[in-house]
């Protein structure tokens, strides 16, 4: 299998949704197909899940593969494939409870991914020799809405009573979903019934999930110690002076970067114990002079396209003393004046260009924590995440990579340093994106308070879609799919995303920030992520969206 970095993995999933196909329902299976990566386990039986309904011509798909996730909502590997014959399972690797995760579209909804895990009561593999086939529309309703039931009596536990159109919702989609129950005896007409079911509830679980934010927010009031924050390269990318003019209009925190080599601004130190503090020097002061919390990122990154090779060459000894120097010069470099340095940034995934063993990666992480507060020890220390859902998981000897060692997600990564003593103060996580609904966005930050660290959104960011310019040159072609999330990405649905993630983040008193990543475009990473049009300053909708919200926090004072 071709070798995919982690930013194409991301791009491609983000310009998905960009363009559109139009088409009928088809009772028909899928046409992506997830090819086998291990050999059937001769142990267990074989589990299938029919796809009945497919709508607009697509099913089972991300990228090219569906994956199985355990109990915790983990990714792991698995013998699982996406075929015309459906989504089949037949090896868990010794994982024995599990939910299988699907890409699908759920007309008028989006074409988002979702998780069937059998009312939360998850799936088990038949005996040896067995086959097991279900039907893929029902299993996904009967999640979906079943879950909603316990999310309506968790989410009502301080007080908080759905709206009429919630009840409204959630009675129709329960009414769907038994009326698919009790036609289970025709495989089309209970999918019929069930994907109908399936939309009503995603729509109603978003709103549930607002509505309790919103009502969470009114209890809590103004949060003045609230990070709303944003990268700060675009001080190189914009007039200086228009650039704080827009930056101080929403934000009081602020993040820069100091990637060994970086293709956004000068280098940190392309030559081994030559660092280029200079530009970052001009935007620290800037920014703290107007008022701005900064956080320094990262300490370290092993990333392919930051990582220079006079490192690459380094034995794990020589490495950790380099850690140890680069961690005590920098830290102290900016003293007090700095809020927190990301320590690490997406260790658990292919960031790891300098082939190290997990435990290693957990040692290094440790020094640099013992490092930096030993030079410092007011300054948070945080460790920064990535791909939330962790699908990556799924590909086993992907590249070279996994090879040498094992991907992990996120939430195992934290664990480990945990367990490993691991002195961090804040958990972060990036994301980017609806990989998700909202609900299953908030159900998963939410596995993040066990830490019991404050939580930071790191790195937040959607599409605004396709601009006429970058039509018509080619820049930002129309993809072929179904839309991600509600519908095609646009300014207005950029500002519905982030307005929905800022919303819940700051309903939550153990989240303290929610970082934008992308201020301004054509220089954003995802193509028209930023919140300002281009260097000269337009506003967009979602920056708009962002300062009301400011103000309506402010105003509950």
């Amino acid at each position: 299998m071709p070798r995919i970095t982690r930013r194409k993995f991301l791009k491609m999933a983000t310009y998905a949704g960009l363009g559109g196909i139009v088409g009928g329902r088809a009772l028909s299976a899928p046409l992506v197909l997830t090819p086998k990566r291990t050999k059937t386990n001769t142990e267990a039986g074989e589990l299938i899940f029919k796809p009945i309904i497919v709508q607009k011509g697509r099913g089972p798909h991300l990228l090219d593969w569906a994956y199985a996730s355990d109990e915790h909502w983990d990714a792991f590997h698995s013998n699982i494939t996406a075929s015309n014959e459906g989504v089949k399972i037949s090896d868990t690797e010794g994982t024995q409870k599990f939910g299988v995760d699907v890409r699908w579209n759920v007309e008028g909804f989006g074409y988002i991914y979702i998780t069937a895990d059998n009312g939360g009561e998850f799936y088990e593999l038949p005996p040896k020799g067995k086959q097991r086939e279900l039907n893929l529309n029902f299993e996904l309703a009967k999640s979906r809405v079943l879950r909603n039931r316990r999310r309506l009596k968790l989410l009502g536990q301080n007080g908080w009573q759905p709206s009429r159109e919630v009840k409204e919702l959630l009675a129709l989609s329960d009414s769907l979903y038994e009326d698919a129950v009790k036609s289970q005896a025709s495989a089309e007409l209970c999918g019929d019934y069930a994907q109908r079911a399936l939309y009503y509830a995603m729509l109603v679980g978003e709103k549930m999930e607002l509505e309790k934010a919103d009502f969470e927010i009114r209890k809590i009031g103004y949060r003045p110690h609230f990070f709303i924050g944003c990268d700060s390269r675009a001080f190189y990318q914009m007039d200086p002076e228009l650039f704080m003019e827009r930056f101080t209009e929403v934000f009081n925190y602020a993040t820069i970067t100091h990637y060994l080599l970086s293709g956004y601004y000068q280098d940190f130190e392309p030559i081994e114990g030559q660092k280029n503090f200079n530009l970052r020097d001009a935007v620290f002061k800037e920014l703290r002079q107007n008022g701005i919390t900064v956080e320094g990122r990262p300490l370290f990154w092993f990333y392919n396209s930051t990582t220079p090779d006079w490192l690459r060459h380094k034995s794990y000894d020589q490495l950790l003393k380099y850690v140890e120097s680069h961690t005590k010069e920098v830290v102290s470099h900016y003293g007090e004046g700095m809020y927190a340095w990301e320590v690490v940034n997406e260790a658990h995934d292919w960031a790891n260009e300098l082939r190290l063993k997990p435990e290693e990666i957990v040692n290094v992480t440790k020094l640099a924590c013992e490092v930096a507060k030993a030079t410092n020890p007011k300054v948070h220390r945080l460790i920064n995440n990535c791909c939330p859902f962790a699908e990556y998981v799924q590909l086993k000897k992907w590249g070279e990579l996994d090879a040498i060692y094992p991907q992990r997600t996120p939430h195992q990564f934290m664990q480990d340093l945990v367990d490993a003593g691991v002195d961090f103060t804040i958990t972060g996580q990036q994301m980017y994106f609806p990989y998700r609904d909202l609900q299953d966005t908030i159900i998963l930050i939410e596995r993040l308070e066990k830490f019991g660290r404050p939580v930071q959104l790191t790195e937040i960011g959607a599409s605004s879609g396709p601009t006429k310019d970058s039509i018509n040159t080619g820049q930002l072609g129309m993809p072929t799919e179904p839309y991600v999330w509600h519908r095609h990405w646009d300014e207005e649905l950029q500002a519905d995303w982030l307005e929905g993630i800022y919303t819940l983040a700051y309903s939550k008193p153990w989240i303290e920030a929610a970082n934008w990543y992308d201020f301004v475009d054509p220089y954003a990473w995802i193509k028209t992520g930023g919140l300002l049009r281009s260097p000269n300053g337009e506003r967009k909708a979602a920056w708009q969206r962002l300062l009301k919200l400011k103000e309506q926090w402010k105003n509950l004072q």
